[in-house]
């Protein structure tokens, strides 16, 4: 009990578990692991923050006690990092199916289609978007910050500015922070495609990955 009260979440209540276990059969504990990420998940999806996240109400949606968690994840940070690594990492290889479609021997072609992408992502799944960009998180220290899976999408725009560079193109601005002003960038876009009253169309965002890059890339 001690144990789960220094963790400092709601599973305090929840019965102690035991000093030794049952090993799970082959598969059950991976199993067990994706029900609880899709159980926290739903209810991230309905509460919004990592706060609001009860473990109990994960463990009720899974029917395992509270502390069954922990097997899986140390703590609630973790459990909430893991549901949006899903969605980064699909996103993530969306971007990159994007960029080997284009011209090897162009980077802007090949970021535009990343960008591209990232638009098209995000439309075709509003749920797991708003997941990923809308849910209040618990900050973190610097060195655990560092493995947030919003880092792949972050190394990506890096890494493509980087061969953009490499092919002769200037970034304009702070080169630090140009993955940020791209992301940043994408994301009010397509927030403000997807709320205002307008017709749906996707050549709009693709017209506006064009003026980025124009504005933010020069030779």
């Amino acid at each position: 009990m001690d144990e789960v009260k220094r963790r400092g979440d709601d599973s305090a209540g929840a019965p102690a578990e035991r000093t030794a276990r049952v090993r799970n059969p082959r598969g059950q504990g991976e199993r067990l692991r994706e029900e609880i990420l899709r159980a926290a998940g739903g209810l991230l999806e309905q509460v919004g923050s990592e706060d609001a996240l009860s473990l109990r109400a994960v463990a009720r949606e899974v029917g395992i006690a509270t502390p069954s968690i922990y097997r899986h994840f140390a703590d609630k940070t973790e459990l909430v990092w893991a549901v949006l690594a899903e969605h980064y990492e699909r996103l993530a290889a969306l971007m990159a199916e994007a960029d080997a479609s284009a011209p090897a021997d162009d980077p802007l072609e090949r970021l535009r289609h990343q960008l591209r992408a990232y638009c098209g992502f995000a439309v075709a799944n509003p749920a797991k978007y708003r997941l990923m960009c809308e849910t209040w998180q618990s900050p973190v220290d610097e060195e655990r910050l560092n493995g947030h899976p919003a880092g792949l999408l972050l190394r990506g725009l890096h890494e493509a500015l980087t061969h953009c560079e490499e092919a002769g193109w200037r970034v304009r601005g702070t080169r630090a922070e140009a993955p940020y002003l791209l992301w940043c960038a994408l994301h009010g876009r397509v927030t403000l495609w997807q709320v205002m009253p307008r017709r749906k169309d996707t050549a709009r965002l693709n017209r506006f990955v064009d003026e980025l890059l124009g504005l933010l890339l020069e030779r």
